[in-house]
């Protein structure tokens, strides 16, 4: 069996950083009445202490259902396998559901994609965040609970947190629904803090905040994130590296500013084309053309052959994630090339 590719980020210094959470392998897949959906076919990744990690793809491509299977948050019939999932060098693999429960919370911490919908609209933000203190056993009483409650909200840039404790969710707007949301992920100081899509159904000035928040807190407390995204512009801002995914696998991996500049992957290209530029007005958007191949009729070959202009015999044969240069990979067998060479 060959090594999987995971690139590493190197510290300043340029010693490889430590990783935290180590995924080799991930198969994640769903029974339908149309064939097995594979949502995660085979997927490497690694976190590393400290790091913002960024996962770019279009919806579907699985980058949330990685991070559901990792927390052990898949339910029958799904199921979900790997060579190895280990987190701070401990075999999540071999954890009880009992002891992956009280991992979730206290040391990785998800926040859901629509704050309105993840939050209980029928109890309290105090109830909500003082829950998962007492839960995992970070607040000895109620009082104790409610006082770190309201620290949490006042860290994450609730106004007045006192007073704002025993509000509903509704009496909230949406920015900061979400940061209630962040709250909650953050009462027990996990080590990984996963953001799935955190901006969704904001807008542009309520987006940055948010992310200027996570940004804040992650230096703060000295924690890891992972920012679960479909925006390459919220990556370039935020991330020290990125994986880029497409039809369940990692088509992309390595630093951000490297993957930003240089794109290898004809679907990473396809991406930053369809983004509008601030400075190229006049530069047209290219969608990306065609669609995304039926998840339960996946090809063995190249997954984004019949939307690739670089396509050729070559692609009909499965295509592993190769190494591409220091802390790079990528699916390609013609990575960088131009679409009109």
């Amino acid at each position: 069996m060959t090594a999987p590719v995971v690139p590493h980020l190197r510290t300043e210094d340029g010693q490889i950083a430590r990783a935290l959470l180590v995924v080799e392998g991930l198969t994640t897949s769903f029974p339908t009445r149309g064939g097995v959906v594979t949502a995660v076919d085979g997927l490497d990744l690694t976190v590393n202490e400290g790091e913002c990690l960024g996962v770019v793809g279009e919806s579907g491509s699985g980058k949330s259902v990685t991070f559901l299977s990792v927390l052990g948050l898949v339910r029958p019939p799904g199921t979900v396998t790997a060579r190895r999932l280990s987190f701070a060098g401990r075999d999540l693999l071999a954890l009880s559901e009992e002891a992956r429960r009280d991992l979730r919370g206290r040391e990785i911490a998800i926040t859901m994609q629509d704050a309105l919908t993840a939050l209980n609209p029928a109890f309290t933000v105090a109830t909500q965040i003082t829950e998962t203190l007492l839960a995992h056993g970070r607040a000895a009483s109620m009082a104790e609970a409610r006082r770190a409650a309201v620290e949490i909200m006042g860290l994450v840039g609730i106004p007045a947190p006192g007073k704002r404790l025993d509000d509903y969710p509704h009496q909230f707007s949406g920015g900061m629904r979400q940061r209630i949301m962040i709250a909650i992920a953050l009462a027990c100081r996990p080590r990984l803090l996963i953001a799935d899509e955190p901006t969704t159904a904001l807008d542009v000035t309520i987006q940055a905040q948010v992310l200027d928040l996570i940004a804040d807190l992650r230096r703060d407390l000295g924690m890891s994130v992972v920012l679960i995204t479909h925006d390459l512009g919220v990556v370039a801002e935020h991330s020290d590296r990125v994986l880029v995914m497409y039809a369940g696998q990692v088509v992309e991996a390595g630093r951000t500013r490297d993957v930003i500049d240089r794109p290898l992957h004809p679907y990473t290209r396809g991406l930053l084309a369809s983004m509008p530029s601030l400075e190229d007005l006049d530069r047209p958007i290219q969608p990306i053309p065609g669609q995304v191949p039926d998840p339960t009729r996946l090809p063995a070959h190249c997954r984004f052959f019949d939307r690739c202009g670089l396509a050729d015999e070559a692609c009909r044969t499965p295509v592993p994630l190769a190494p591409a240069g220091p802390g790079r990979a990528v699916r390609c067998v013609r990575p960088g090339e131009p679409v009109d060479a």
